[in-house]
Order: C-alpha cells, then sequence, then structure tokens
C-alpha cells in the first residue's frame, strides 16, 4: 500500500514558501509524517520522506543552476530515540550524522545519547533524491523531538552544508537553485502521474559528479514558461515536453546511451515525455495512466512510480 509520508493523514498544508527568496518567517511543524511512540518509558520518533524521480526541470536560468523535481512514492523512514551510534552506522549514515551534528550545533542543544537509523526503499546513487529524503526526514525528526519551529531557510541551508539539494525540501513544485540556494521560486502544486522506470546499475556519486563535470548545464530559460503553464494548468503533456527537453539538452553534460532507445519505445506506447536524473542513472517514460507493459532494456532494472501531489 502506498502512501503519504507517515500513517497520519494530512491535515496541515505545511510550509509556507511563496515567495520568492528565503522567508525567514519560522512556521509550526505540519503534524502528517510524525509517529510518536514509545519503548519502555523512552520517546521515539519516526518521519516517512519520499525521493523524486530525477529532475522535470535542471538547467541555466538566467545565469543560475537550478532544477524542479516532483517527489515520488519511494520513501526513506528515519527514527530517533535514545541510543548509541556504532561506528559502522557513523561511516553508513556519514551524511545524516553530520547533518544532525550541524542541527545540534546550531541550536545549542545536547544531543546525548540520541542517535537515529534510517530504513530507506530509495535507490542510492540513481537520481531518486535520496541523501535529500534522508536529511528531510531526519529534521522534522529533531524538531519534533527538540519541539522546534520548522524553518524552511534553516532546512535548506543546513542541507546545502552537506551536498547540493533537490527541490523536494519543499512542499509543492519549487525552482531553485540547489547548489547555493540563494534563490526558489513556487510554481504551484505537485501533479500526479505515472513513470515506468530503467534504472541502471552503476551508482553516481552526486558530490563528486558535481565537482568533476566540466560540462555546463544547458540553458533552458525557454523551458520555464512551458512548465509554469503546465503545472498551472495540471497538463502532464507539458510538463512532460520541458522534462524530455531537459534531459535530451544536457546529454553532452551527461549521456544516456540508451536514450534513444528509450525514445522509441516511449512513442510506440503512447508515453508523455522522459524524464531522467540529471547526475544519476535512470530515465523513465512518463504516462497519465499505469499500462500492462512488457519492455526492457538489458542491464536496468524496471518498475513503476508515480509523483505525488503533496508531501505532508
Amino acid at each position: 500500500m502506498t502512501r503519504e509520508p507517515g500513517y497520519l493523514p494530512l491535515r496541515n498544508a505545511g510550509p509556507s514558501e511563496g515567495r520568492e527568496g528565503m522567508g525567514k518567517d519560522a512556521v509550526p511543524l505540519p503534524k502528517a509524517g510524525v509517529i510518536n511512540f514509545l519503548k519502555g518509558d523512552k520517546m521515539t520518533i519516526s518521519f516517512f520522506y519520499p525521493g523524486s524521480a530525477g529532475e522535470i526541470l535542471q538547467g541555466k536560468v538566467q545565469g543560475r543552476d537550478v532544477l524542479v523535481s516532483f517527489p515520488v512514492n519511494l520513501y526513506t523512514r528515519v527514527e530517533i530515540f535514545e541510543g548509541r551510534f556504532s561506528g559502522s552506522e557513523v561511516e553508513e549514515y556519514a551524511k545524516s550524522f553530520m547533518f544532525f551534528k550541524n542541527i545540534l550545533k546550531r541550536w545549542g542543544v545536547d544531543g546525548g545519547n540520541l542517535c537515529f537509523k534510517i530504513n530507506s526503499k530509495i535507490p542510492k546513487g540513481k537520481g531518486f533524491a535520496s541523501s535529500t529524503a534522508d536529511l528531510c526526514a531526519l529534521y522534522h525528526c529533531l524538531v519534533r523531538y527538540f519541539r522546534r519551529k520548522f524553518d524552511i531557510m534553516e532546512l535548506v541551508e543546513e542541507a546545502l552544508r552537506i551536498e547540493p539539494t533537490d527541490s523536494i525540501v519543499f512542499n509543492r513544485a519549487t525552482l531553485f537553485d540547489y547548489k547555493n540556494g540563494k534563490y526558489y521560486k513556487i510554481l504551484g502544486d505537485y501533479i500526479k502521474f505515472f513513470i515506468y522506470v530503467f534504472e541502471g546499475q552503476e551508482e553516481v556519486d552526486t558530490i563528486k559528479f558535481n565537482l568533476s563535470v566540466k560540462e555546463p548545464l544547458a540553458e533552458v530559460d525557454d523551458l520555464v514558461p512551458v512548465l509554469v503553464r503546465g503545472i498551472e494548468d495540471k497538463d502532464i503533456r507539458k510538463i512532460s515536453f520541458v522534462s524530455t527537453e531537459s534531459i535530451k539538452r544536457n546529454q553532452r553534460r551527461l549521456y544516456y546511451p540508451v536514450l534513444q532507445e528509450v525514445e522509441s519505445m516511449m512513442k510506440k506506447t503512447g508515453g508523455l515525455g522522459i524524464i531522467g536524473g540529471h547526475s544519476g542513472n535512470f530515465l523513465g517514460i512518463i504516462y497519465d495512466k499505469k499500462l500492462d507493459l512488457d519492455i526492457k532494456i538489458e542491464g536496468f532494472k524496471n518498475y513503476w512510480v508515480n509523483t505525488l501531489s503533496r508531501i505532508y
């Protein structure tokens, strides 16, 4: 059974990010996504958060490197509780552990024996924003545990201290400066559609890729108005056109040798467009409904995901 993050029904709209820039107004933590329960006499807090399926758009807009992603029904679950980390856990959760320490230092609180576990169903190193999802879920847990207020600016700043960050930190579709966090613009609500995924075998390290890649992102200024209209009109065809163009224009930066083959399959099966990871290893075909497909490419794993209309 798929669900929005957590077992609880959505009740709050979540953080307000309705203007350009990093609004400094903190808002109450959304209740959805959080599970509180007791283990003996100790409180444990758990939070679900979705990954994304690559990017609808990634490129240069007015000279800035920006992206737009939609969340999908692949989740990480982070649980915080009193306990101790093992050496292997610190190594396994290196990015999240650094984020954890930075947040506690920023708040000036002693974590004591507080630790966390991550149970993620999101593919790693493929372009599904697994690290961003882990950090977001961990942040929501910590905010709840220490009775803080959710602050989108704080989350963005601390996530970016770890690595380039996906726009799924926001609860609505957002054009986001994912490297520096100096710009964002809310485009509208997320829209639900279906993606037939071709997941490659090799992993891509986001940090190493962004440091080593020499080819700049493609110019995509002209695609932004199309995407805005697509989101406003809930037009999956327009959104799919943008995602297809974005992948094609950035082929010189991250080459997908199977792109033409996937595009051919898309046309034969009535797909609306192609989506993929701009620093990952997957492509997908966008559909407005889930079909009974049996199309494969050797060396690629296939499965369905769907985008979410909201995160929490």
